[in-house]
């Protein structure tokens, strides 16, 4: 079975809201409530990023410090495990991954599903001019 997200509308630097690759993740915040993430899938991403003000919210165990960089130059990260459920009507994959999480709180993205971590588990396909995107869950790792 697939899972078929609308690409949802994601704040640009410019103020803009463009239409984006998203799918909606749940988690249990600090206080044990389930929280709904809209996170961004990112091709072009390496890595799983996580902006502070989430890590902290999340309650995620930070580890050993690194540097990250990406279009808008390098920035320092903490390493971290994230775990989460990807959850679509009657599917539901729960998954956990390295991640990074920005020190820079001035650093304003929203949660970023890069290669490393998330894209090994699906099969995905971008429908761009349909606005949706498709993840196909992996059965066995090709790796």
């Amino acid at each position: 079975m697939a899972i078929i997200f609308r690409y949802a509308p994601m704040p640009r630097e410019d103020g803009l809201l463009v239409k984006a690759p998203c799918v909606r993740i749940h988690e249990r915040g600090n206080d044990g409530k389930c929280v709904e993430i809209t996170a961004l899938v990112d091709s072009g991403a390496d890595s799983v990023v996580i902006p502070k003000d989430l890590a902290e919210l999340l309650g995620l165990k930070l580890g050993d410090e690194t540097e990250t960089g990406g279009i808008g130059g390098k920035t320092k990260a903490r390493k971290t495990q994230f775990s989460f459920i990807l959850r679509k009507g009657r599917e539901s994959y729960p998954l956990t991954m390295p991640a990074l999480v920005l020190t820079d709180e001035s650093i304003d993205i929203p949660l970023i599903l890069g290669r490393n971590g998330f894209f090994e588990h699906f099969d995905i396909t971008f429908k761009q001019a349909e606005g949706k995107i498709v993840l196909k869950k992996v059965t066995a790792q090709a790796y």
